[in-house]
This record gives structure tokens, sequence and C-alpha cells, in this order.
């Protein structure tokens, strides 16, 4: 037998990426290689493995690096963007390079799924080269398995059924280890919510796993969200003044060795603070608590999420629905976009105002909507409310029950306010319908 053949493992695929923790926990690189055995006929005189071998979750694969003979080629930056295919890139070129100068080696097996290795494997065709593709079979792009020679499948990696605790559905190393030192405890006040949350983030700072993350590409914010899930019970951010878990994050890392960091559309991270991560900016620190009961944190509160209640005059409203009442025929069964339309051709309210008005009628179930299994732009709104009273007082049940979900304990006073806008563009003859 000839010393013959190179074989390039493409970590970051095999496991799916650094998210998949049960398959990081599982993959067997000596398994893989005896698959490979068992096919190839010639020897190995290379073997390199692509990953970010500074992730502390990789460590049980050293073994298998070592008495295999692997040369490990460390790749950084892994993660969303322009760096994701930067292992992909490195192998390539490697398998190129070795292609031209190394003539004895005549076998490639690339042990990756990813289409992109189709137009390697022809590159390689080109030099006479035999390629041997190697991966599962759930992941292999089909282009790739075409144009190989031979196609190894791998067994799927045993994923380990998740650990549910407290509603907490895990099987995330920091996770569970913050879970074998912590019990549940139910807090009411917030200070003792606060001073949690802290501690959980002294935690994560100080665990190995996390702290590593917290050094390199950033530790997943569903980690922390985990850990004060387990902790609390449940954890509700809306109760201290928060409608995004971001925002309530970037408060208790205020006076704490941690910080966060945002990359454009909507990535964030926890990291530490002397660090920073290529393409992420620092989120500026939030100082003090929101007060929760005021119209402008539930206006935040109504606005976010479903059912959606957003913003408008009570003018508006009344108007609006005096409107549809009245002529109620000529607008049965139009489109959202047709009401907003023929609405603003009658009314002297901007588009914006009417259509924030009409989509908080339609969460209020004041329309009826048809076909039920279509997006609120392609069904026919009927209005549905006998009269004024009735679309007031289900606009005022529907965001009612919404705020004593997410916050409980409404202000009566502060609520009788949620339908007066305190910016109007005109001179609105407020008669309060509440």
């Amino acid at each position: 037998m000839n010393f013959n053949t190179a074989i390039l493992y493409d970590v970051e695929n095999l496991i799916g990426g650094y998210g998949k923790t049960e398959f990081i926990q599982n993959l067997s690189l000596k398994d893989i290689f005896r698959n490979i055995n068992e096919l190839n006929d010639g020897l190995p005189c290379i073997q390199r493995a692509y990953a970010n071998w500074s992730d502390p979750r990789l460590k049980h694969l050293r073994d298998d690096i070592n008495e295999l003979g692997i040369e490990p080629i460390q790749m950084f930056g892994f993660g969303k963007g322009t760096q994701k295919n930067a292992s992909d890139i490195q192998l390539a070129i490697d398998a190129v390079e070795i292609a031209i100068t190394r003539e004895h080696i005549d076998t490639f097996v690339i042990v990756s799924g990813d289409g992109g290795f189709s137009s390697l494997a022809k590159k390689l065709h080109e030099y006479g080269k035999k390629v041997i593709g190697c991966a599962y079979k759930r992941a292999t792009n089909k282009i790739f398995e075409a144009v190989s020679d031979h196609f190894i499948w791998l067994e799927e990696p045993y994923a380990k059924p998740e650990i549910v605790i407290e509603g907490v559905n895990t099987n995330d190393p920091i996770v569970m280890s913050f879970i074998r030192q912590f019990e549940p405890t139910k807090l009411y006040s917030k200070d003792q919510i606060v001073g949690v949350a802290k501690e959980c983030l002294v935690f994560l700072s100080h665990n190995p796993d996390a702290e590593m993350l917290m050094r390199s590409v950033g530790l997943n914010i569903s980690i922390f969200s985990q850990v004060m899930d387990y902790r609390l019970g449940g954890f509700n951010y809306y109760k201290l003044g928060f409608v995004r878990l971001i925002d309530f994050i970037r408060y208790i890392t205020f006076d704490s060795n941690c910080k966060v960091v945002f990359k454009a559309p909507s990535e964030y991270r926890i990291i530490l603070k002397k660090h920073a991560i290529p393409g992420y900016s620092d989120e500026t620190y939030i100082t003090e608590l929101s007060e929760v009961h005021s119209v402008e944190f539930y206006h935040r509160v109504l606005s976010k999420g479903t059912p959606m209640f957003k913003e408008f005059h009570e003018n508006i409203f009344k108007d609006i629905v005096a409107q549809i009442d009245q002529y109620r025929l000529a607008y049965e069964g139009l489109l959202l976009c047709e009401l907003i339309e023929k609405l603003s051709t009658i009314l002297p309210f901007d588009e914006n105002e009417i259509k924030n008005c009409l989509l908080s009628l339609v969460a209020a179930n004041c329309f009826d909507r048809f076909p039920q299994d279509k997006r609120i732009s392609e069904q026919q709104l009927t209005f549905s409310p006998e009269n004024m009273t009735v679309a007031r007082d289900r606009l005022l049940d529907g965001m009612r029950n919404k705020l004593d979900r997410l916050i409980s304990e409404v202000d009566d006073e502060v609520f009788s306010h949620v339908l007066i806008k305190k910016s109007y563009a005109s001179e609105p003859n407020l008669q309060s319908i509440l």
C-alpha cells in the first residue's frame, strides 16, 4: 500500500456550527478515519483538521488528533458574516497546493458535505486526482456528492436528549454547570432580581467555557437567558421596565467586568470589557431602571410582540370607527391597504396613524378576517362590533389583558390614558372615550 492520500477534515461542517453542542460532544475523528480506511486502499500521508481549536468544547478531539497524526489547523473568527467560510477557503487552498507540489498524492478525501467543495473536486480532477467525499447524508450538497468519485456516508453523532429543568430545555455544558451549582429561587423585588442577574453574570465570566467565549467570539445572549430562567423559575424583564432582554443586560453590565457588543442587523454578544470582536461595536450602558407604570412604558409593551397595539390618538379611533360603522357595506371585505387608502381620503389623519389604529383594532378582534390562514395583508377585513362602545371595550380589554400578562398589577390611572397620544399635529377636540 502506498502513502498517496490526503485527508482534509472540515470540522466546522461536521459539527454543524459551534452552536450544535450535542454534535461537538459526540464527534469522533477516529470513527470517521475508520470509515475512510474501509473504502480507501491507500495510506494517508497528510491529514489536516480545520477548526477553531481554541474553543474549549473541542478538547475531547485532541486525543483523536494525536493518535491519528492529524495536523490541527487553527481557524479564528467563525460565526455569521464574511469570516464564516474561513476554514472552507483555507482547506481548498491547501488541497490545490498539495495537488501541485506533491505529485505522489493522487487521492483527496474531503471530510465535509459543503457544496462549495464541488468546485474544488472539479479542479482536483483537472490535476488527475481522485476525490472522495465524506459527510452526513442530511448535510451533504447533492452537487458535491455527484462530482465526487466516491462518497462515504457517516453515521450521525448520537445527540443526547435535552434536559428539562424548571422549564429550561438544554444540554449546553455552560448552563448545566450553572444548574449543578445553583438552586432555583423565587424572588419578587427589583433589587433581588437584579442581584441574582449580576450573580449569573459573575458566574459566566468565571466559568472556563463561558469565559473563553467572552474572550474570543462572544457569549450568546441565549446562555444568559437560560441561566436566568432556571435560577428564577422564569424571568420576566418587563416587570423591571425593559421591553427587550438585551436592554436589561446592558443595565446589569454597567458595573461589571462584561459588556454587550452588537453587529448589524441584530447580532448581540456578551464579552469581557477589555476585549473586542472584529465587526462588533460596543453598546452603550443603561444606568437606571425605567418606570414601569407610565404611559410611555405601557405603549412600549403594547407595541411589541403579539397581539400588537400601536400608539395613536383617541380622536383617530373615534373617527375611524364612526366612519366604518356608519358605512358598513362600503367597508366590508376590504384588504388592509384598501381600508387605509379609503379612510385617508376622507379623514384628516396621516396614513401611518390610520394604519396603527386599524392594526390595533385587528389585534383586539374587531374585524372578521378571511381567509384565516393568510397573512393580515392578504386577508379581507369586515368590521364586527355592533357599535363604537363595543369596539372600545374590545380594544381596551385586549390591551389590558396583554399588560396583565406581561407586567401584572396594571395601574388603572395610567392605563386610562393609553389612548391619549401626547403629541398631535392638528387641534383635536379631546373627548375621552375612556
